[in-house]
């Protein structure tokens, strides 16, 4: 990423929060819209025949073909059999070794995707395998041997397969996994790329993150490039640090970057989660992060991006100088409903701080803040001894919610973590870490149900009909009543889930890629359909 704002040039080293690099390293006042920072709507809206075709309206209204299902990452699907009533008849179709050599969290942590009869996977050393969706056979893989923390990913778009190694990113034919191009982002040893492709028309987005396996790159910042999907030409640049400049003592801090893929409104504008700064919490001459005074902005920020120029829009912070490592780091969703009795187009976002927040989509009015979880320290500076924060580095809203008939569904962790003002973070136990699901009203935030779940949900929230899935780290499936919250179906897996689950025709694509709680290594890619 280049100096804010600029639409050309070559970018700066990015980097990743130690947020979800801590998480799957598993080994391992809110801001009111300042001068200038509201502006104009886009220039141009993206083609109505894509966003269409992203909503399951297109030739593939049956696929998944983007991390999060569609364009506004709802994780909704209706055209499928799987409902309250049927849920109960899932069954295991097929199950598929997953291949790779084990890196801090396993070897899956991002969403598979569907396209026709083929789904697509990616593993965290950046290998790509398609498979055959009835039979569960590979048809090819494509090795590049490039580990990464995750959650990574890969998305399908005008015939091509998008998708990204630790340093770069590389459009495959979809076919026979041959290469299309590719594009190196980062210099190694600078940071990495740990986020799924975003495809909108002929562009596709990802970011680069200052963080090398749990390790900042001090004055590394994180930047959003958007390519061309033909050729992987650079469009524009974003540098998710404010001026790109990193708070007066770039030696030691770095930040910024993003962890999953934005999300589109039909109007052009790009709405994306950025990460927390670093030193975390602070080092011995620089306590609770003493050397990057102030907001540390564009770190723990939602920000609106025209779509076509890189043009920021509006933005708004939601834990300004952060030393608990509480990453806005979740896909945003952007949907339509009720506000004081206009109908209303809102961008919904959660992170690390255990709480989600609901905008205006056209010029980032607050709306809404609902935390889930439990919270015990998680405000102001922290004490020289070691003190007990929750959520911790593990918790909060780790992974992606879901959105569906104007209920929001919300995975959230409590994982306890002990921190002090100057040390580094620590990773916590994840044995005593414990994790739920709430419904939320979209208009409102007001809590509908809550289930609390046996251990950490990590595996994302996903909706078929009047079912909301998500999975546990000790490999547990669950599937809700999207209206009441009763227990329609479960299952256990033979590892631990920190992968999101795709749907697409009757069946459901569970990834159960990391050790979890039992250490198992019998890794698997399972296909549950009616």
């Amino acid at each position: 990423m280049s100096i804010i704002l600029r639409t050309r040039g070559v970018g700066r080293r990015g980097r990743r929060t130690p947020g979800w690099a801590g998480f799957t390293a598993l080994a391992a006042l809110v801001l009111a819209i300042g001068p200038g920072m509201a502006a104009p709507g886009p220039e141009a809206a993206p083609d109505p025949a894509a966003v269409a075709e992203s909503h399951g309206r297109g030739a593939h209204a049956r696929d998944w073909p983007l991390s999060n299902g569609d364009l506004t990452n709802t994780r909704n699907v209706t055209r499928t059999a799987i409902d309250s009533r049927t849920v109960k008849d899932l069954k295991v179709k097929w199950r598929l070794p997953l291949e790779g050599k084990p890196t801090f969290a396993g070897v899956m942590a991002s969403n598979p995707i569907v396209v026709g009869d083929t789904v697509y996977l990616i593993n965290l050393d950046s290998d790509v395998t398609a498979v055959d969706k009835e039979t569960g056979k590979v048809r090819w893989k494509r090795v590049f041997d490039s580990p990464s923390v995750g959650p990574n990913g890969v998305a399908y778009s005008h015939g091509l397969l998008f998708g990204t190694t630790f340093t770069g990113v590389f459009a495959l034919d979809p076919a026979t996994g041959r290469t299309v191009w590719t594009r190196e982002l980062i210099p190694a040893g600078q940071g990495g790329i740990d986020v799924a492709p975003h495809v909108y028309e002929d562009t596709v987005v990802v970011s680069t993150v200052p963080n090398t396996f749990g390790k900042y790159v001090p004055g590394a910042m994180g930047t959003i490039y958007a390519l061309d999907a033909a050729t992987g030409k650079e469009r524009w640049n974003f540098n998710t640090i404010k001026d790109g400049d990193l708070w007066g003592h770039p030696e030691i801090n770095s930040g910024g970057g993003t962890w999953y893929a934005p999300a589109l409104d039909s109007h052009g504008r790009l709405f994306v989660t950025i990460a927390n700064p670093a030193p975390l919490p602070g080092t011995p001459e620089y306590p609770n992060g003493a050397s990057r005074p102030g907001p540390n902005l564009y770190t723990n920020c939602l920000l609106a991006i025209d779509s076509r120029t890189g043009k920021l829009l509006w933005y708004q912070a939601t834990a300004p100088h952060d030393i608990r490592d509480y990453d806005l780091q979740d896909p945003p969703i952007v949907t339509t409903t009720q506000v004081n009795g206009v109908r209303t187009e809102v961008v919904l976002a959660a992170g690390k701080m255990g709480k989600v927040f609901a905008y205006r989509a056209d010029n980032g009015t607050p709306l809404w803040t609902l935390s889930v979880g439990t919270h015990m320290n998680d405000e102001g500076p922290l004490p020289d001894t070691p003190t007990v924060v929750m959520p911790g580095i593990l918790g909060g809203v780790e992974t992606p919610m879901a959105l569906s008939r104007g209920r929001l569904f919300v995975p959230w962790v409590d994982t306890p973590s002990t921190l002090t003002a100057t040390g580094g973070l620590q990773l916590p136990d994840y044995s005593v870490g414990r994790g739920g699901l709430t419904a939320a009203d979209v208009s409102t935030g007001k809590v509908l149900w809550k289930r609390d779940l046996p251990q950490m949900a990590l595996g994302a929230a996903t909706v078929a009909n009047d079912v909301v899935f998500t999975s546990t780290f000790d490999g547990q499936v669950f599937a809700f009543d999207t209206a009441t919250g009763k227990t329609l179906w479960c299952d256990k897996t033979p590892a631990g889930i920190i992968s999101f689950p795709a749907i697409s025709g009757n069946t459901l694509f569970v990834g159960a890629g990391a050790p979890g709680l039992s250490g198992s290594s019998q890794f698997e890619l399972i296909a549950y359909s009616l």
